[in-house]
């Protein structure tokens, strides 16, 4: 779940005004969720985040371009898998909520169940007031590293039949996962839990024809 473009709140005085910090949240230590964001012109965001995004966009200018590229990307597959009959979809690596969330693309015109799954307590903090009161959603809190925690996980056991197709949405997320924790078989083990007709929906950051010190600030900062 990314942040549709608004501005931040402001005070009188002109300063961006921070947002509530949730329990377990380290506002001082920039966050891949809370960095994309920024990139997006969202408002849950720090301080430390912004510095270090604008730091990343002096050399890679066009990050915000590719947030809403891959954002775009994101709602027109899973609205795609709802239009192709699938009830049911995993959001892994969901980031944080806003407009346009994927539950809210799948459910225009079906009553598709949504799992919304972040190990980012911000995340957790943010959806959870999205989502009261909203019909099949959850949202699980744990680090797609661990599938057997994610897929054992009670909230999602709820709402996903692994007895009928699911969609599987995994964006903008992998390139997050170290080489030595798997990521080619932590995909094979999330789509070998679902039926046969489910689908995956994969997105991957690239450093093809970007200036190398962009990709290394990127590198180290991440």
């Amino acid at each position: 779940m990314a942040q549709a473009p608004h501005a931040h709140t402001v005070a009188r005085s002109g300063a961006v005004v921070d947002p509530p910090v949730p329990p377990g949240v380290d506002p001082t230590t920039p966050a891949p969720a809370r960095l994309y964001d920024y990139y997006l012109g969202g408002s849950n965001n720090f301080e430390a985040d912004r510095i270090v995004a604008e730091q990343l966009r002096q050399g890679l200018p066009e990050l915000s371009d590719a947030a809403w590229a891959n954002r775009g990307f994101h709602q027109r597959a899973a609205g795609w898998l709802a239009d192709k009959g699938v009830r049911q979809f995993i959001d892994l690596g969901a980031g944080l909520p806003t407009q346009g969330n994927t539950h809210e693309v799948v459910q225009r015109t079906s009553d598709a169940r949504v799992v919304y799954v972040d190990h980012d307590p911000m995340v957790l903090a943010h959806a959870s007031q999205l989502l009261s009161g909203t019909p099949a959603t959850a949202l699980v809190l744990a680090d797609l590293r661990d599938p057997d925690s994610v897929l054992g996980h009670d909230n999602l056991r709820e709402l996903i039949d692994f007895e009928e197709p699911a969609g599987l949405l995994m964006t903008a997320v992998l390139h997050f996962v170290a080489d030595s924790a798997d990521p080619w078989g932590l995909v094979q083990r999330y789509m070998s839990a679902l039926a046969p007709g489910s689908y995956l929906v994969l997105s991957h950051a690239t450093g093809d024809r970007l200036p190398p010190r962009a990709i290394e600030a990127m590198l180290k900062t991440y």
